[in-house]
């Protein structure tokens, strides 16, 4: 067997993330999804141009390891994403990642938009067969998932969604966003939507649905 090369991010990225998953259905799974993210969105060369990248993959991967038994147990899952990430998303000067490999901080170099809040969780679903929903106020148009630009500071931003009509739900990097507290810089605003998405999470879920990562639950704490 051909050792892994440390200075190659997809092969490193993916001897990693295969210490997930045993099966070997999982771990081909896998492979083919991180071999489809660099063909679709040159993850490569963005993690050569900004390491933390690599890092979100980790955290998004460690998340459905912590929901799922089985990688392929995503497929056919509808499962939503709330401040997915766009293509014109901006990066905190630091940011706290917790994958199941260690905790660390990362910054990002660039003050405008970072390749690290593109939509990777929606992009990893789609590739993985699930049925990924993203919402975010950023750009969104050149995705292949199904999305809907909205802006979450806003009470009922998500009251067009059916209720009960998702297998799974996450709200991640919406509170620390540089967009999101220019918006609503007073703590007490940002609280509000905090609940209101706790909210919305109950009542788009279905009955057996699960809650993949809530930052709202963290920040309501």
């Amino acid at each position: 067997m051909r050792a892994t090369s440390p200075n190659n991010p997809l092969e490193r990225l993916h001897a990693e993330l295969n210490r997930l998953w045993k099966e070997e259905q999982d771990q081909f799974l896998l492979a083919n999804t991180i071999r489809a993210l660099n063909t679709r969105y040159d993850l490569n060369e963005k993690i050569m141009n900004e390491p933390g990248v690599e890092d979100i993959l980790k955290q998004m991967f460690g998340r459905l390891a912590n929901s799922y038994e089985q990688l392929a147990g995503v497929q056919r899952q509808r499962i939503l994403d709330i401040a997915c990430g766009s293509n014109t998303s901006k990066a905190p000067a630091s940011l706290f990642v917790d994958t199941p490999f260690g905790r660390k901080t990362i910054g990002s170099a660039k003050k405008g938009y970072s390749a690290q809040f593109e939509p990777w969780f929606c992009r990893m679903l789609f590739e993985l067969g699930a049925d990924p929903v993203g919402v975010d106020v950023g750009d969104l148009e050149s995705e292949t998932f199904t999305h809907y630009r909205v802006d979450l500071g806003k009470i009922g931003a998500l009251d067009f969604l059916p209720d009960h009509s998702f297998d799974g739900v996450q709200d991640s990097r919406l509170f620390g966003s540089p967009e999101f507290t220019a918006q609503l810089p007073n703590k007490g605003d940002r609280l509000k939507i905090a609940r209101e998405i706790k909210r919305q999470e109950r009542r788009l879920l279905k009955e057996n649905g699960i809650v993949i990562h809530s930052d709202a639950e963290s920040l309501l704490k």
